[in-house]
C-alpha cells in the first residue's frame, strides 16, 4: 500500500482494513515511527545549534522571547535576522549590512 502526501510517499505493509479509521468523515491510518522521525527532529536540533554558534560568532545576540530571532548593533543601528525552517530574514536600515551578511 502507497500512502501519499503533498510532497511525501511511504511504503507500508499492513491491511488497510485493519488499520484505517474513520475519523470526521475521512479515512484515517495511524502509524508508529520508531527512528525516521525521531532522526529528522534530530538533524534540524543540531543544524539550530550549528547556526547559533555561526550567530553568536559574528556578535548576534538570540532574543530571549523568540529563539528565532538575533539582534546585533552594526553601524549605530540594530541589525535583526529571523529564520523559520529554511527561510531567513536579515532586517538593517543600511541595505550594504544585509549584502554583507549574505556574503
Amino acid at each position: 500500500m502507497k500512502i501519499r502526501g503533498p510532497s511525501l510517499e511511504i511504503l507500508v505493509d499492513i491491511d488497510p482494513d485493519e488499520h484505517v479509521e474513520l475519523e470526521y468523515g475521512k479515512r484515517s491510518l495511524y502509524v508508529i515511527m520508531l527512528r525516521a522521525l525521531y532522526g529528522m527532529m534530530m538533524s534540524s536540533l543540531l543544524y539550530y545549534i550549528n547556526f547559533l554558534e555561526d550567530l553568536k560568532s559574528i556578535v548576534f545576540k538570540v532574543n530571549p522571547y523568540d529563539p528565532c530571532v538575533a539582534n546585533r548593533t552594526v553601524r549605530r543601528s540594530q541589525h535583526i535576522v529571523a529564520w523559520y525552517v529554511d527561510d531567513l530574514k536579515s532586517l538593517h536600515a543600511d541595505s550594504k549590512v544585509n549584502d554583507e551578511f549574505l556574503s
